[in-house]
Order: structure tokens, then sequence, then C-alpha cells
């Protein structure tokens, strides 16, 4: 599961953004927004274990999660950058999230006409991760959302094959998970500011009996990614004796909801 790099080249600094990341290309030659000191601790907890969460959830369907992976960042680098800011992203093990080419930030009007299903799985998502960092409306927002055009392919080529069905030729690309797991989440503030939040009367029908077994495959999972965040990330000053930044019991309890609370989880506003 782990990706794992290092970063060779610091590229610039995203201007949007609570957590400015970086710009950085990495010794496999991509290149991707990483998060280090700046962003905290907890965050980068947070972008780790929601975002392969994420992965498992909505594999196969017209929204992905970009790649992501922990890296490197030599000290040489940061003693070598004539960059003022350089200490915000630090030495040491940071996140990476791969810059996605070509996408487009989901505006309002973009925002609508999505299939009932995609709508739908995204809104589970973020309600099941308690992420309320994906707001839009007509007033503005910031959805942390990217939409690629997929080219026409034939059918019989593979790639075309995925989309033969699909309504709308777009990719929607998920990012920004450091707000997951938030110990203040309120169901009707998510559902008034999420982009899809007012969108859907009912989940689909048989979208509860499809998703149910995701939720536990993704959740399976969870002992698993906890045990690959660095001890820098996951304990205070990285001692394994003080507190953690995030709790594995509080996130178990909070991913348990479909099932431990179905008919207050399943329930749209």
């Amino acid at each position: 599961m782990k990706h794992r790099m290092t970063i060779t080249e610091i590229l610039g600094r995203a201007e949007q953004g609570m957590t400015k990341p970086f710009v950085c290309r990495g010794d496999d030659w991509l290149t991707y927004y990483v998060k280090g000191a700046y962003a905290g601790r907890r965050s980068l907890c947070c972008e780790w274990v929601a975002g392969w969460l994420a992965k498992t959830l909505l594999g196969g369907m017209p929204l992905g999660v970009p790649i992501i992976a922990m890296a490197e960042v030599p000290q040489a680098l940061i003693a070598g950058s004539a960059r003022k800011d350089i200490r915000e992203l630090g030495a040491g093990m940071v996140f990476a999230s791969m810059r996605i080419e070509g996408g487009q930030e989901l505006s309002w009007s973009s925002a609508q006409g999505w299939p009932e299903e995609t709508m739908a799985a995204l809104l589970l998502l973020d309600l099941w991760i308690q992420n309320e960092d994906r707001s839009l409306s007509a007033h503005g927002g910031n959805p942390n959302l990217l939409v690629e055009q997929i080219p026409p392919l034939p059918d019989h080529d593979p790639e075309g094959a995925l989309w033969k069905d699909q309504p709308r030729r777009e990719m929607m690309w998920v990012y920004d998970f450091n707000l997951a797991f938030d110990d203040q989440f309120d169901r009707g503030r998510f559902f008034d500011a999420h982009v899809f939040g007012g969108m859907l009367k009912q989940w689909p029908e048989g979208f509860r009996e499809r998703m149910e077994p995701r939720l536990r495959e993704a959740l399976d999972r969870l002992p698993g990614l906890f045990a690959e965040v660095p001890p820098e990330w996951l304990h205070v000053e990285g001692d394994e004796t003080l507190p953690v930044q995030l709790d594995v019991k509080k996130v178990i309890s909070a991913l348990e909801l479909p099932f431990s609370q179905p008919d207050l989880f399943w329930k749209l506003p």
C-alpha cells in the first residue's frame, strides 16, 4: 500500500488552501503537492488515513483520489534552498498528493447535473469520514474537487470501456482530507454546506446495499493504515509515550456509525 519516494526539487508553492502545500518533484519524476511542518502533524495523519479510505470506497467510480505518498525531504534540500518559507516544509517525512494536470476546479455551474450515484458516493464519503471541508454554493466555497475531461476512446479500449455507460465523460478528483475526523462535526452544518448536500432527497435505489460492503472493506483496512503512519506524525514530538494526534479508537467509533447507528447515519435531510 505504501508509496514512498524522495523529494528532489521544490518548484513553488500553492497560493490557495489553508495549508498552502509546496509544489515539488519526486524521484519518480512526478509532480506533487506536498504538506509538511506548516500543515500540522494531525493534518498529515488525516490525509494519509482518510485518503486511503477514500480510495477503497470510491474504487471503480468516476471519482478518484490522486496518488498519495509519504515522501522524504532531505535535510540537504532544505539547507540549500534560498526560499524564506522553507522551514514551513521542513526536512523529514511529509505527505504528498500527485498534481492532476489539466483538471479544473469544480464551479457551482459545473456542479449541476452529475449522476445521482456520483453525488451520493461523494456525499457518503465525506459524511462517513466527518469532513466538512467540501463546501460550495452559488455564493462560492471551497469544494476541493477537480474535474478532468476524458478524451473519446473506442469502447474496445480498456479505459474507453470504463466510460462506455457513463452519462458524463468527466473524472472528478477528490483531494484535501486534512480536516477529516472533525471532533466538532455537525450533521446539519455538513448538509447545509456540502457541494451535494442539498441535491439528493434520498439515496439512489440500492445504493446503501452496494456501498455497505465497501465501507466494511475500508474499515477493515484501518489498523493497517494507522500502523503505517510515521511516529513523528502520530505522536506528540514523535514520542510514543505521549498522546496521539489522531486517536484510532475515536476514528473507529466514527467510521462504525453506518452500522452502529444506521437510522441516524443514512438519514438525509
